[in-house]
């Protein structure tokens, strides 16, 4: 059962082993990803030059639980989008807000932005700064 919910910019910050305020361990243990941020986590470290079996051994080691992306999290999605996009806020953002008001789950994020959006999740900043 997932603890809590990460959204890309963690795994990134932790895969490229950036500067944050969280015990790293901690935050993995029992982490879930949606499988649209996991979608973006890829694609960003294929364009950074990673290999294929690099990025699935990066993703083996980090333990996540997959979650599947649902009709009501796109219409959770869909309705956070128009207020997301005026702080820019993409749709994979949304798209992890929305698993986590879903599924009850607390939020880490690195995109301080994410406070200034009114959505009722429980969001967790990596970095204080």
């Amino acid at each position: 059962m997932a603890k809590a919910l990460l959204d890309t910019s963690v795994l990134l910050a932790f895969i490229f082993g950036e500067a944050h305020d969280v015990h790293e361990d901690a935050v993995l243990a029992g982490g879930a990803i949606a499988a649209v941020n996991l979608a973006e986590t890829i694609s960003v470290l294929q364009q950074k030059g990673a290999s294929e079996t690099e990025i699935a051994d990066t993703l083996r080691e980090l333990n996540l639980t997959v979650l599947p992306f649902t009709e009501a999290m796109a219409a959770a999605a869909g309705k956070l989008i128009p207020p997301a996009r005026k702080l820019n806020i993409g749709l994979g953002d949304c798209a992890c807000i929305a698993t986590g008001l879903i599924l009850q789950l607390p939020i880490y994020t690195a995109d301080r932005d994410w406070l200034k959006l009114d959505s009722g999740a429980s969001i967790t900043l990596i970095r204080n700064n």
